[in-house]
């Protein structure tokens, strides 16, 4: 059987005594003069010769004497069991009991009826038996709580925890005054309202029981709510400060209001607190929350439509990601075999890199050897166990270098034949000379020595996976052909010699006006002195195979002075 007894209630609950109307006898005892002169019922059932009623601090008997302890004249008291909570009992001198005396019911009713989150029954029992009660909240709006199986004490030698000790009790038929250290007793009875009915206004509280002893007396009613004022949110509490992403925090409230009535709303923002919503199913004064992203939280808590938040808490998500790049964005990380790769990216830091086989990686700077990897297309993978565990790959290519870039034919004079690479270029290659003045064709690496400036040049060359390779190139001012020699051994212009390196098939004749070859030869080191032959002018003609394998021919004129 439950008891209810105020024992139960919460802390902090404010209480307040209700004027209710109902009350059906006086069994208080008041003023000079018999018992039967002031009551029109007794506590207990009794018999003929003994009936007993309560007495006020004002009862006189007709023997002139007074209880011990009684009463207070004006029917209020404070409980001894519960702080703060206090009733006022009706008038003695008019009813002020709703008493039930076999199987039956009664009502009390509120004068003003008013939200609470419990209500506190002033009751007791006479006639030494105990049976459960049933107690019917109705409110306002006409919806109802039902408390069954409660029982209030005995209000005689029962041993439970009294709301007053009243301390004497006055026997109706003869008006003798029975004064007790620890009795008679009467009890608080609580009823605690459900959640979802504190905002009601409770009308009314209706008693009824079944048996026939005892006799019940309901004598007061107070109502208690710890919503007196809208309660204060405190500040929001996390059991860390930061989490990895879906890792749990336990949070909670301090500084806050506390009470039975006072209902809970976690919130959450992850826009920095501009906005908060509410948490589907956070209802209570704790909550384990998961984030995903750095959220803050708050609770709001509420009470009789007065609602108070709590300060926030921000829980930082650590990044659960990591990034890895060897190139920066949008080139792709396509090295030469050759020399080594250095990480571009590798986010948060700390993580291992690992690779498939063939790369040569070092496992804690993700440093490629590229020259002692194998060619080939790789997957990257850096691990990160801390704060957060996260992967990141990649992919990364080894590719072949270039063939070394050489020209054939030097020396480059700019009257000579182009300069061409030694090699066939591959496709989506490109050719470039730094500096300028040098003209290559960017496609086949051909360089056009007319349209060239001397000078010295560097002429790159990268494959279509980025590889480069580079030569140097000199561009000779151009080749000239002498129009006149003086051969009288001053080594000035003594013979006419046309030097012509990288050549072969070489050919060179000289004839007179006249048409008559004076000279040939076919070694491209020797020269013609003119040694038999008079002054005047001659004409030659030089033939050769040039080293691109092209054959060619000059024809010019030279004066001969002796």
């Amino acid at each position: 059987m439950n008891m209810l007894l105020a024992g139960a209630a919460a802390a902090q609950v404010s209480y307040v005594p209700a004027a209710v109307t109902g009350y059906t006898a006086d069994v208080i005892a008041n003023g000079p003069g018999s018992v039967a002169s002031s009551t029109t019922n007794t506590v207990d059932r009794g018999n003929a010769t003994v009936r007993w009623c309560f007495a006020d601090s004002t009862f006189v008997n007709p023997a002139g004497q007074r209880p011990t302890r009684a009463l207070p004249a004006s029917g209020f008291f404070r409980s001894r069991t519960t702080p703060g909570l206090s009733y006022q009992m009706g008038p003695s001198s008019g009813n002020n009991s709703l008493r039930i005396d076999g199987a039956g019911s009664g009502v009390l009713t509120l004068t003003n009826p008013q939200p609470c989150s419990e209500v506190m029954v002033l009751a007791t029992e006479g006639n030494g038996t105990t049976a459960p009660k049933t107690f019917l909240v109705t409110f306002t709006d006409g919806s109802i709580q039902l408390f069954t199986n409660v029982v209030v004490p005995d209000w005689f030698g029962n041993g439970a925890t009294p709301a007053i000790v009243v301390g004497s009790r006055v026997n109706r038929p003869d008006n003798i005054i029975d004064n007790q250290p620890n009795d008679p007793t009467i009890y608080e009875v609580r009823l605690p309202l459900a959640v979802a009915n504190y905002s009601k206004a409770v009308q009314s509280v209706t008693v009824s029981k079944t048996s026939t002893d005892p006799v019940l007396n309901v004598m007061g009613i107070s109502l208690g709510s710890d919503c007196l004022g809208a309660p204060t949110g405190g500040a929001a509490r996390a059991s860390t400060a930061s989490v990895c992403p879906g890792s749990p925090v336990a949070l909670s409230l301090s500084g806050n209001t506390i009470g039975g009535s006072i209902t809970y709303q976690w919130q959450a923002s992850t826009d920095g607190g501009t906005t908060f919503a509410d948490i589907a199913g956070a209802t209570a004064a704790t909550y384990t929350a998961r984030p995903t992203a750095t959220t803050q939280y708050r609770a709001r808590l509420t009470c009789r439509l007065q609602s108070g938040t709590s300060t926030p808490i921000t829980v930082t998500v650590l990044p659960s990601t990591a990034a890895l790049t060897y190139a920066v964005p949008p080139a792709t990380p396509t090295f030469c075999q050759q020399g080594t790769a250095a990480v571009v990216t590798a986010t948060p830091a700390g993580g291992r890199f690992s690779s498939s086989t063939g790369l040569v990686i070092d496992a804690t700077t993700g440093a490629i050897d590229l020259a002692a990897s194998a060619l080939g297309i790789y997957s990257v993978t850096y691990t990160v166990t801390a704060p957060c565990a996260a992967t990141a790959t990649t992919t990364v290519t080894i590719a072949a270098p270039p063939a070394p870039l050489t020209y054939g034919c030097p020396p480059f004079y700019r009257n000579g034949p182009n300069a061409v690479p030694t090699f066939a270029p591959a496709a989506g290659s490109r050719f470039a000379a730094t500096p300028t003045g040098l003209v290559v064709d960017a496609a086949t690496g051909v360089v056009d020595l007319t349209a060239s400036a001397e000078g010295s040049y560097t002429v790159s060359y990268t494959t279509a996976n980025g590889c480069r390779t580079t030569t140097s190139l000199q561009v000779e001012k151009a080749v000239v052909y002498p129009n006149v020699i003086t051969p009288n051994n001053d080594g000035k212009n003594d013979e006419l010699r046309l030097g012509m390196p990288n050549v072969t098939d070489f050919s060179l004749q000289v004839f007179n006006r006249w048409g008559k070859r004076v000279y040939t030869s076919k070694d491209v080191g020797k020269g013609w002195t003119a040694g038999s032959s008079a002054a005047g002018v001659y004409y030659y003609l030089l033939e050769y195979t040039n080293c691109q394998g092209r054959r060619e021919s000059y024809k010019n004129w030279v004066e001969v002075v002796k």
